[in-house]
């Protein structure tokens, strides 16, 4: 994107650093390595900013300061404090620059393990709204980072009203672009299972005053009722759907609604003066590598394999048994 002159807004939403929530005198070493490896990684590729999760706080403060001032990318957090001080161990937010607009993001999570007791935590959606009200003068778009289980995830687009995007970590269901949004926002995407998948959001901003409209999920349901038109015209390529189904009330039926959701998404993109454009990102072979990167993530993998706890070897199955069993 960049060779194209596109700079994209890198954001995540938290739960980065380790494999496993059972940090142990056993795979200490390696997850500490892994963590490091993550961050210059992310150090690589460039990062506006990341929220604190609960992943990032398994380790301990010592450990979670530590990480954080070595590799100098931003991390943010609205509630986490230090027990001892009562003051915010990161800065509550950033404000990020992308031509002429101001980008306010805000981040926060729910999931501070009981074991860690010297960090504590104010609620967080409260502390989002926060400093997501205190910022809303100076940015033209504000976007909250959210790190809760899925059940605490409900309910957030109600709840966090001045911000216009919220994005999630911490929980395995992933947004799609027909997921349901609460119109007028905010739109609230989450990310999915252990990275597998990049969102993309494309924002189009022409009026700060306009609502944004989520254009992706409107075309999709176009692409969606062609495609059964397609399917449905098969029968007879020569006559109308109409002159086809005469006889089928309940195809008629759905011909006449997939009519009306053409219709119906093509006003809405028309008329859109803000939009959205969502697409979740499979990271499979088809993606190409960058060569220095790849060569990066199979180093690191290789030493973290190296520092962790030893594997038992595996069964030698290359001599099979000549014994074929008794006929009684």
């Amino acid at each position: 994107m960049r060779e194209n002159g596109v700079d994209p807004l890198i954001l995540d939403a938290g739960d980065l650093f380790f494999s496993t929530k059972e940090i142990n005198d056993s795979n200490r070493n390696s997850e500490a390595y892994r963590a490091e490896a993550i961050l210059e990684g992310y150090q690589k590729i460039g990062c506006d900013a990341i929220n604190i999760g609960q992943y990032e706080i398994l380790n301990g403060l010592s450990f979670l300061k530590n990480i954080t001032q070595k590799t100098g990318l931003p991390f943010i957090s609205t509630n986490l404090k230090n027990s001892s001080t009562d003051e915010l161990l990161f800065d509550p937010y950033r404000i990020l620059y992308r031509g002429e607009l101001k980008i306010g993001v805000v981040g926060s999570t729910n999931l501070l393990p009981d074991t860690c007791k010297s960090i504590s935590s104010d609620d967080f959606i409260e502390s989002c709204n926060k400093y997501a009200n205190q910022i809303a003068d100076e940015v033209d778009v504000i976007v909250a980072l959210v790190n809760a289980s899925r059940s605490d995830q409900n309910g957030l687009a109600d709840q966090m009203p001045n911000v216009d995007f919220i994005i999630t970590s911490g929980s395995t269901n992933m947004s799609r672009s027909n997921s349901p949004q609460k119109k007028d926002g905010p739109y609230i995407y989450s990310c999915g299972k252990q990275g597998k998948y990049l969102l993309s959001l494309s924002v189009d901003i022409k009026d700060n005053s306009a609502p944004f409209v989520d254009v992706s999920a409107a075309e999709k349901k176009i692409n969606s009722a062609n495609k059964r038109f397609e399917r449905l015209q098969k029968k007879d390529p020569e006559k109308s759907l109409e002159e086809i189904y005469k006889d089928q009330e309940n195809v008629l039926k759905l011909i006449k609604k997939y009519r009306e959701d053409i219709v119906a998404s093509e006003t809405l993109i028309a008329s859109a003066v803000n939009t959205i454009e969502f697409e979740p990102i499979p990271l499979n072979k088809k993606v190409e590598d960058d060569k220095e990167l790849l060569a990066f993530v199979t180093k690191s993998v290789k030493q973290c394999d190296a520092l962790g706890p030893k594997k038992p070897p595996k069964p030698d199955n290359s001599k099979k048994s000549l014994h074929k069993g008794h006929n009684h």
